[in-house]
């Protein structure tokens, strides 16, 4: 194998982000462990919206930190476990009801295909530690409990047959497996100072890598501090392997090919390509306790994807399988109503960039106009249009034009040879 990238923050950040990731826009997010099992989070707020980080963890929201929170004394969360499961029921056990027995990966890999997303991103190891494939590195995951598969590498060929592209999550930092204490603060800093768990997270990241050459390094919180000057070698080993592959900026690194954002927390730009990383919901785990008041309907859903697209981001919509491997259908509802617009104006979507005069406009009727750009054409995506009214006079033009109404659902307008 030639070797193009070397072992160094300046040879990696040379790598330019792959036209294929700008054009899709749309990926699907699958949080799904052991977690799925007890399916329970108190429905409270969207990451950022908490009154205080101790207030955030003790009511977390999010269903996959199940185990830091029920770790957490007087949390709701424990309450719950000790009652439902007792006092003494080891998160661990949970292994034994993740039977994933009515999962099926192609359908997974189609309804994420009708919904228009381009690539897939599945937690591969969470803050749990449990892995969804066989890593030779620990006895805890798929292969070894629960339902003795390696659901990364199913669900990976599953996707390719679909022309999707796989990604594969995996938490670098955290890992409950090495401590007992809860998380509550300080993540970055106070946990895994470890050259022992630097190289296990190292040899692991390298593993995905090596057996499924995933499309996208999706890292998250952090790295460990002792192994941070891995990281360089981590990325040029990825690059070398996967020339078109897509890194995010989760690593503590210097260099990564887009930013992120989760809710109402992280960076938003116009001149560097950033994702959204969110839940249809308040969780990114399933959560039993949610349901039609918190999960985004449809049109919601259209006009996040639309809002983001006009400002440089891709959206990665998430979903919580439950642990049989079903889809709650709240969720493939969702899927497929984003699927059928898309269907219709995916023209206004994909493969576009920002028209880097103006994104967005406030009109005088209440609507609100989002605007992408493709070559030549310029398109001008009207929401909140008043439901009697079928025209609208944007600022850039002189004369009103005709919106096709879709519902109550955004519609774009093409302006032919605008430029």
């Amino acid at each position: 194998m030639k070797i193009k990238y070397k072992p160094t923050l300046e040879s990696v950040s040379s790598h330019k982000l792959p036209s294929w990731y700008d054009d899709c826009k749309l990926g699907i997010f699958i949080h799904w462990g052991l977690y799925s099992v007890p399916a329970w989070a108190e429905v409270t707020w969207e990451l950022g919206a908490a009154p205080s980080e101790e207030e955030w963890f003790t009511h977390n929201p999010y269903a996959e930190w199940y185990l830091n929170t029920i770790r957490i004394e007087n949390s709701p969360a424990r309450a719950h476990h000790n009652k439902t499961y007792g006092v003494d029921f080891p998160y661990e056990k949970f292994a034994d009801s993740f039977t994933c027995d009515k999962w099926n990966p192609q359908e997974w890999a189609k309804l994420f295909k009708e919904a228009g997303a381009g690539y897939v991103v599945l937690t591969t190891k969470h803050h749990d530690g449990f892995c969804l494939y066989p890593s030779k590195y620990t006895d805890y995951n798929s292969m070894n409990l629960g339902p003795k598969r390696d659901l990364t590498g199913e669900l990976a060929e599953a996707a390719k047959a679909e022309g999707l592209r796989m990604g594969t999550y995996y938490s670098g930092l955290l890992d409950w497996t090495t401590y007992e204490y809860p998380t509550l603060g300080n993540i970055r800093e106070d946990y895994n100072r470890t050259y022992e768990f630097a190289d296990y997270s190292l040899n692991q990241a390298v593993e995905l890598i090596d057996n499924y050459r995933p499309s996208l390094l999706w890292g998250d919180i952090g790295w460990p501090q002792k192994g941070r000057e891995d990281v360089a070698w981590l990325f040029s080993h990825y690059y070398n392997n996967v020339p078109d592959g897509v890194i995010n900026d989760r690593f503590n690194s210097e260099w990564y090919d887009h930013s992120t954002a989760e809710y109402l927390m992280g960076t938003r730009s116009l001149s560097k390509k950033w994702e959204m990383c969110r839940g249809l919901g308040l969780s990114f785990g399933y959560n039993a306790q949610e349901g039609e008041d918190t999960v985004l309907s449809g049109r919601d859903l259209v006009r996040l994807l639309i809002e983001y697209v006009s400002h440089n981001g891709n959206l990665l919509i998430n979903i919580g399988p439950r642990a049989d491997g079903t889809i709650p259908d709240i969720q493939v509802s969702r899927l497929k109503d984003l699927g059928k617009w898309l269907s219709k104006y995916g023209d206004a979507i994909y493969g576009t960039r920002i028209w880097t005069e103006r994104q967005k406009d406030a009109l005088s009727n209440g609507a609100e106009v989002f605007y992408t750009r493709k070559g030549d054409d310029l398109y001008a995506i009207v929401d909140k249009l008043p439901i009697d009214q079928t025209k609208v006079q944007l600022p850039i033009c002189q004369q009103e034009l005709v919106v096709e109404r879709y519902d109550d659902y955004p519609v774009p307008i093409k302006l032919e040879d605008y430029f």
